[in-house]
C-alpha cells in the first residue's frame, strides 16, 4: 500500500464519490503524516527565496500539490539539490500534479525497491532515476491515450 492510502472497500462501496473521499483523505494523511511538506520549509532548506520556489513550480522543475488551498511539496525534495530535482521533475512534466507526486512518494523495484530519494543518497546516479522517470512518464501517458482520455492537464486542485 501507498503511503496514505485507504484500504480498498471494494467494487460496491460508494463509486466516484467514495473514490474522492478516499483521495482527499489520503492527502490530509499525507500532510498529517509529514510526506508533504508546504513550499516555505523547502524554500527554506534549499535555501531560495519562495518567489524562486514559485516560479520553478509553474516551469515544471519541482513538483507540488495543491491541498485543502495550500500547496505542498514532496519532503524528500528537502534532501535533494535543485538540479537533481529539475532533471527529475522535468521528465514527469506532462503527468498530472497527483502522479507526479506519487513517482516520489512511492518504492520502485527499478531502484532496488527504494524510493528516489533512497536510491539518490545511495548513490543511484540522477541519469538512472531521470529515465525512470521517463518511462513512468510514458507508460501513464500512452496508457492515457489508448484508453481516450486527456492527459498533461494540469491537476493543480488535488
Amino acid at each position: 500500500m501507498l503511503p496514505g492510502e485507504v484500504k480498498d472497500q471494494g467494487p460496491a462501496r460508494g463509486g466516484l464519490v467514495a473514490a474522492q473521499a478516499r483521495g482527499a483523505a489520503a492527502r490530509a494523511r499525507w500532510v498529517q503524516e509529514g510526506l508533504v511538506v508546504p513550499g516555505p520549509q523547502l524554500a527554506q532548506a534549499w535555501g531560495i527565496p519562495q518567489e524562486t520556489l514559485a516560479t520553478a513550480t509553474e516551469s515544471g522543475e519541482v513538483v507540488s500539490i495543491v491541498i485543502d488551498g495550500s500547496e505542498y511539496f514532496p519532503k524528500a525534495l528537502l534532501s535533494l539539490d535543485r538540479l537533481t530535482v529539475g532533471a527529475i521533475c522535468r521528465a514527469l512534466r506532462q503527468l498530472q500534479d497527483a502522479e507526479k507526486l506519487m513517482f516520489w512518494l512511492r518504492d520502485h523495484g527499478a531502484l532496488g525497491g527504494r524510493s528516489v530519494a533512497a536510491a539518490l543518497e545511495a548513490g543511484t546516479p540522477t541519469a538512472r532515476v531521470t529515465a525512470l522517470a521517463e518511462a513512468w512518464a510514458r507508460e501513464r501517458t500512452d496508457a492515457g491515450v489508448q484508453n481516450g482520455d486527456a492527459v498533461g492537464c494540469p491537476d493543480r486542485r488535488s
